[in-house]
């Protein structure tokens, strides 16, 4: 005897049935170009979108849906409600099975009209699967597509189907059916599982490392290009990375200096669960305590980062390559940043590979029509791709969210920064030409310094083609040993009078402290002291001394913003070493601050004189083109914006930027002195458009924002962004 619960989905099923004869399904479900903005927004020929682990889940429903929905048409119904089991006795019966004879797609329906089923739901769809796989041996997941029917969505329910589609790799599209109208009605439904966690890229201590040296007896050090064993090696064991679900990269290196016993090396890197979880705790957005979150604190105070296990079972896959001719051994565990800080010394990068998520997005950039045209040109021309350390270096930079010049603006701590990379090129390229011994000495340097310049030239070169200011087009780089001493100082000159101009002298002081004193400033050598002269040295604390002049005088005359802790923390240096002005003016100011201690000052000046430097300095914008019509994820915004005002910010934000970026944040001081607060973020928010010198920033509803678009700024390479 059916009950009546069953007898429903029983008349569901069958009007399904009813939609698939006369090839009407499509056309019934609702809501559908919702999903398919989603899918598009991201799929746009003028954007490059940004790695972002809270659009991670959205998106692979979105594309999934889009997957699955292009499929329903023209299906020829196997069976209904009928065993599909190879074996006697077995009883696995999915609701309706198709088959598309155009796509070659086997579209499985399962139909849930109370949420107690539901629990039984996941389960039985990987039993049909499996069943499939045994009759179709090397099915696909493009070739299975699933569709779950539930009038209600528990939340057991969405967790599991977003589960499917963003980390298992299914094609699964979520539908809800409305039982109180007649005939029913299906509406797309967007499994939203993911708690936002404010981050837009991966923390840097979640990517953790470790080193496999691959030693000999005797390593030939002539060996300048990699054995094609170790080629297979990386292949091995990052298809390894995939099966195992892992999100990470590895880099193959040459050892130079004889930091080891062997010519080459490999480090591993995965990201770590842990240190997500940690970062997220600190400084992502608020979430329910439970016992899950309460265990892991007490593992993030034990151990607070570590090398996933994983990472030595994928290296372990190809041993069995590697110990045909050497003895592979794993030391030297660290965060990427902390490995990469010793390796600058010794170890010249030679090849890359990805794996996971992240091989999925490394793979997605550089196929991107975009990328390819007019981020990264050098990419087409030259025939790169993420296995190149040109390519691969920036990406995983811009991974932990490093990219330089945040949002498209110079300020004066990025004018500083640029200028110490160009000075660290210029410096190790100008010893190198002494002589060839000294250039193969050199050699991690060189190419570490070309590959960090090209990572801040590249995003020079997107300022360049949407400022209306710049018109002079950037010098290009070169490696080449006759040209890159010359190259680099014409890089530097672009910089100083054209990207920042003649307007904006304090950015072009901070640009010319970097430089000239990269090796005080940069972290890249040990001692990096001694190769100031001392008159250069006496240069630099002037200069240093006059900035902190420019800082104390600015703060009189407005109110500080941005990082004001650092224009504190500047005062109370200034204290402890008994600084007091004598008189007033500007001259007796920096009259006084001539007897501060300069090393002192040099030794604060990137930690702290140059974040007080912004907290009182404008930023080097500029006008740029205004941004192209796109296809906007809407309901990602307002979902970006609630979890903000949920986390205490009132006066959350759609933000576009500087260089195109698109996304949700809030205003902070002292903007938000002189606006009032939002009441309730599902009707209005405010509309911060960065696009000009002065940042702009409007109250909108939702219906008026989303009528007037976002067209108010922006570059043709538009990157989208999760809560900043």
């Amino acid at each position: 005897m059916r009950t009546p619960n069953t007898s429903l989905e029983s008349e569901i099923v069958d009007w399904l049935v009813h939609l698939i004869e006369n090839d009407e399904l499509r056309e019934a479900i609702s809501n559908t170009e919702s999903l398919l903005r989603i899918a598009k927004s991201a799929r746009q020929s003028s954007y490059i979108r940004s790695y972002s682990v809270d659009q991670m889940s959205r998106l692979a429903s979105a594309e999934a849906a889009q997957v699955v929905l292009e499929s329903l048409g023209l299906l020829e119904i196997i069976a209904i409600n009928k065993s599909i089991s190879l074996a006697t006795g077995e009883i696995l019966r999915p609701d309706i099975l198709c088959f598309n004879p155009e796509s070659r797609t086997l579209v499985v329906f399962e139909v849930k009209r109370e949420t107690f089923t539901e629990r039984q739901t996941i389960t039985e769809l990987a039993g049909y699967e499996h069943e499939l796989r045994n009759a179709l041996p090397f099915l696909g997941n493009f070739e299975i597509c699933f569709v779950v029917v539930a009038k209600d969505w528990s939340t057991l329910l969405d967790h599991a189907v977003a589960n499917l589609n963003a980390w298992s790799g299914k094609k699964c599209l979520a539908l809800k059916v409305d039982v109180e109208s007649q005939p029913f009605g299906l509406t797309c439904h967007l499994p939203e599982a993911w708690h936002l966690t404010g981050s837009f890229g991966l923390p840097p201590d979640a990517l953790q490392t470790i080193s496999l040296y691959l030693v000999e007896e005797e390593p030939d050090l002539n060996e300048h290009s990699p054995p094609r064993s170790l080629l297979t090696a990386m292949e091995v064991m990052a298809r390894a990375g995939d099966r195992a679900g892992s999100h990470g990269f590895m880099m193959l290196w040459k050892d130079v200096n004889g930091m080891g016993q062997g010519r080459w090396a490999f480090t591993l890197c995965a990201v770590d669960p842990i240190s997500m979880h940690s970062w997220c705790s600190m400084h992502g957005l608020p979430r329910r305590e439970s016992e899950v979150t309460r265990y892991f604190d007490k593992q993030v105070a034990d151990a607070p980062a570590l090398v996933p296990s994983v990472v030595y079972r994928i290296a372990t896959e190809a041993f069995p390559i590697l110990e045909d001719r050497y003895d592979p051994q794993f030391e030297g565990a660290f965060s990427w940043h902390e490995s990469l800080r010793q390796r600058r010394a010794g170890a010249v990068p030679i090849r890359f590979e990805f794996w996971g998520t992240l091989g999925e997005y490394a793979r997605e950039f550089v196929c991107n029509t975009d990328v390819r045209n007019r981020h990264m040109p050098f990419i087409g021309r030259n025939e790169l791709d993420w296995t190149d350390p040109e390519v691969a270096v920036p990406l995983i930079e811009s991974l932990s969210g490093y990219s330089p010049f945040a949002g498209g603006m110079i300020r004066c701590s990025d004018a500083f920064h640029v200028g110490v990379t160009l000075g660290i090129l210029e410096l190790v390229a100008g010893n190198a030409a002494r002589s060839d011994k000294a250039a193969t000495h050199l050699e991690p340097l060189l190419r570490w310094s070309h590959i960090e310049a090209l990572r801040y030239a590249v995003e020079m070169h997107e300022i360049y083609l949407i400022a209306n200011e710049v018109t002079i087009p950037i010098p290009a780089i070169s490696d080449r040993p006759e040209r890159r001493l010359q190259a680099v100082k014409e890089l530097s000159s672009w910089v100083q009078e054209h990207l920042l101009g003649r307007e904006h002298r304090v950015h072009q002081t901070c640009f010319s402290l970097g430089r000239y004193g990269a090796a005080l400033f940069s972290k890249w050598f040990e001692g990096g002291e001694r190769l100031i002269a001392e008159e250069n040295r006496q240069w630099l604390t002037s200069e240093v001394k006059r900035l902190v002049g420019t800082i104390l005088l600015a703060a009189e005359e407005r109110v500080p913003y941005g990082n004001v802790e650092a224009l504190d923390q500047l005062r109370e240096i200034l204290v402890q070493n008994n600084f007091s002005p004598n008189g007033n003016g500007d001259a007796e100011l920096r009259k006084s601050l001539d007897g501060l201690p300069g090393d002192v000052l040099l030794d604060a000046t990137a930690s702290v004189v140059l974040p007080a430097l912004d907290s009182v300095i404008p930023v080097v914008a500029h006008t740029v083109a205004p941004m192209p019509e796109l296809e906007v994820d809407w309901d990602g915004l307002k979902a970006g914006v609630r979890a903000a005002f949920d986390a205490g910010h009132r006066w959350p934000a759609v933000i576009v930027s500087q260089d195109g970026t698109v996304g949700s944040g809030f205003l902070v001081e002292p903007m938000t002195q002189f606006a009032a607060p939002i009441a309730d973020p599902a009707k209005e928010v405010y509309f911060f458009n960065e696009q000009a010198s002065a940042s702009i920033a409007v109250k909108f509803t939702w219906t008026a924002l989303m009528q007037r678009g976002l067209s108010g700024k922006t570059s043709a390479s538009c990157k989208a962004d999760c809560i900043d």
